[in-house]
């Protein structure tokens, strides 16, 4: 028995899915007779590249195709004999076991000066085209410029990046992307139904999980369900061949992330690793869900910007979102891409991941709302819904950041001097270590650019600065003004010392926010 992909491998037009954009333009050039003689088809594997590439010589090469019409009739002898790979006059040639000039000259450009044997067109589908060595594209290139009329080339690649410039400019070219989630259930479901065998849905979804856009991956798994002999079959049926997808855990480990529970995510984080996890992977998984989290917490929403995960997924990312701080989130992920890029050099890979729970759960957690400015507010209040004022300012926020125009705050120097003992006090709560720091900071002006600070140290401006640290007193000015009064600060000169023998010991202990204790 056949494999399901080969078995459903559509003969026609009409039966390819998530590429009708480029199927569409394809039957417009060989309805008109318009066809370009080297083509271009770029993309992931198993979306359809080399299906359509098939379809393409079959429709100009099919004996029965009437005129102005693009569908081959599937029939005649072209037609069966290029589905059955056997067709004398398509010659379909895999680039990454013939990456050599020789291979080239012999296989592709010796071949293409010779006219067909009984079709009206030869046909090449060069496959993982990308593999070819330089001296083989130099070959190639000159085939490409000036092909014979009665040539057509078809080059597939899965990284068109290592294609040379001069190869592509050649093509008409096509990116083909990964098909869609809704896409791959309808497809699966139908294979289902013509095989008369029910699987559950659970079953389907883990199915296209475990694909990742890959059509081709997806109808490969579900033959290997099918291999299980039964019309019905659970997900406690297909566990064996198809243990649960890493789509859980991720959204599972993501969920204890965000709520810093920290033991959990070490303990989740062990039982994947010793089931077979792959880090890497894991961790791109990780940042796909925290960047459909940001996106809902942004209020962006729709499958095309995750198209990773199913429905259920994002609504579950959904309710996180809500429940968690921007501020938290984009931490999050900033942690993410730097641990990521430590995993394949760290002694042991999973010690990147483990010091990201550390390193996330002991972080302040920063509120979805500005911190309160008094000590009888309840600290576990929710947030209230953004109303249409404050979105209002938000955008005016963001047109004042992208014009480089921005408002003066309306919060005098004055004012915030008056409050300014009182607010190191709500911003030490959440970080002691700044109550040094801001005691001595002068309180320069207030203007269009914010609040001018200036500092004796630089060491003690970088701690400012830190992205942390300015969202917190950013935040606790704003709870207490009712206006973003974004921070800015500067260096000044430290004030003298007392000549003293312990001048110097005294410089040091200033330079890290301390002081000489006699």
């Amino acid at each position: 028995m056949p494999t399901l992909y080969r078995q459903y491998r559509p003969q026609v037009f009409a039966d390819l899915i998530g590429q009708e954009h480029i199927a569409q333009t394809i039957k417009n050039e060989i309805s008109q007779n318009k066809l370009a003689q080297a083509y271009l088809f770029s993309g992931p594997r198993g979306v359809g590249k080399t299906t359509l590439a098939r379809l393409l010589a079959k429709a100009i090469n099919c004996e029965k195709r009437a005129a102005a019409t693009s569908e081959p009739c599937g029939e005649c002898s072209a037609c069966t004999a290029i589905a059955a790979g056997r067709f004398i006059d398509v010659l379909e040639i895999d680039a990454a076991s013939h990456t050599g000039v020789e291979n080239v000259r012999e296989n592709i450009i010796e071949s293409a000066h010779f006219q067909p044997a009984t079709a009206k067109y030869k046909v090449f589908i060069i496959d993982e085209v990308h593999m070819l060595s330089g001296s083989a594209f130099n070959a190639l290139l000159k085939t490409l410029e000036e092909p014979p009329a009665h040539v057509i080339f078809i080059l597939a690649t899965t990284e068109l990046h290592k294609l040379p410039a001069t190869v592509i400019s050649r093509c008409q070219r096509f990116q083909f992307k990964k098909i869609p989630h809704d896409l791959m259930l309808e497809r699966l479901k139908k294979i289902c139904a013509e095989e008369k065998i029910k699987v559950d849905k659970e079953v389907l979804e883990r199915i296209i999980k475990k694909s990742d856009g890959c059509l081709r991956d997806a109808e490969s798994l579900l033959g290997q369900i099918f291999t299980l002999d039964q019309k019905k079959i659970t997900a406690a049926d297909a566990e064996l061949i198809l243990p649960a997808g890493a789509s859980d855990g991720v959204l599972e480990f993501t969920e204890f992330l965000l709520t810093r529970q920290m033991s959990a995510a070490f303990q989740l984080l062990a039982r994947l690793i010793s089931e077979g996890l792959s880090l890497d992977q894991f961790t791109l998984d990780l940042l796909e869900a925290l960047r459909t989290v940001l996106f809902a917490k942004i209020g962006l929403t729709g499958s095309d910007l995750s198209p990773d995960f199913s429905p259920e997924h994002i609504k579950r990312l959904g309710k996180l979102a809500t429940a968690s701080a921007l501020n938290d989130i984009q931490n999050l992920i900033d942690l993410t891409i730097k641990r990521r890029g430590q995993i394949k050099s760290a002694p042991l890979p999973e010690l990147p991941l483990e010091l990201l729970i550390v390193e996330f759960a002991s972080s302040a957690s920063l509120p979805t709302t500005p911190p309160p400015s008094s000590a009888s507010t309840p600290a576990s209040k929710p947030a209230a819904p953004e109303s249409k004022h404050s979105l209002t300012e938000s955008l005016k926020s963001a047109l004042q950041t992208i014009t480089g125009h921005r408002e003066p705050p309306k919060t005098t120097l004055e004012e915030i001097q008056t409050k300014w003992s009182n607010l190191i006090t709500l911003i030490t709560k959440a970080n002691h270590s700044l109550t040094f720091i801001l005691s001595m900071a002068s309180l320069n002006k207030v203007d269009a650019d914010g609040l001018h600070l200036a500092l004796p140290y630089s060491l003690h401006k970088e701690k400012l600065e830190d992205r942390k640290n300015r969202i917190l007193i950013e935040q606790t000015l704003e709870a207490e003004f009712g206006e973003k009064i974004p921070l800015v600060c500067s260096l000044t000169a430290p004030p003298p010392a007392a000549p003293t023998a312990d001048s110097e010991l005294q410089s040091l202990a200033l330079e890290f926010g301390g002081e000489v204790v006699s």
